[in-house]
């Protein structure tokens, strides 16, 4: 976990008033204890990707709670895909033949 202070300095053009508006907006979440605010590493992450993507490409703020929710989904999908491939690797090979001939006939 990192502090708020660490997270404002590992973060290149997060301030303390634009973190309290991603924190508001739920485009991050943190955890509150005796320290103050604390943020995971996939939040720290997060709050990179959202300074990258106003400050250096220049998403407008009214379009980020968008941008941030199909990117949410991307990454749920990438996940389930991962799942699934999973699955399959743990089929017999004349199963898993039987789902490769199956996917390039729909291709």
């Amino acid at each position: 976990m990192f502090s708020e202070r660490d997270t404002i300095r590992q973060v290149p053009g997060l301030s303390k008033s634009r973190l309290q508006i991603c924190i508001r907006e739920g485009w991050v979440s943190a955890a509150t204890g005796e320290q103050g605010l604390s943020f995971a590493e996939i939040d720290v992450a997060r709050l990179q990707l959202i300074c990258t993507l106003q400050d250096d490409i220049g998403v407008d703020t009214d379009l980020l709670p968008t941008l941030l929710s199909l990117l949410d989904q991307v990454y749920g999908l990438r996940q389930d895909l991962r799942d699934v491939m999973r699955a399959v690797d743990a089929q017999p090979s004349d199963v898993r033949a039987q789902i490769l001939l199956h996917v390039n006939e729909q291709l």
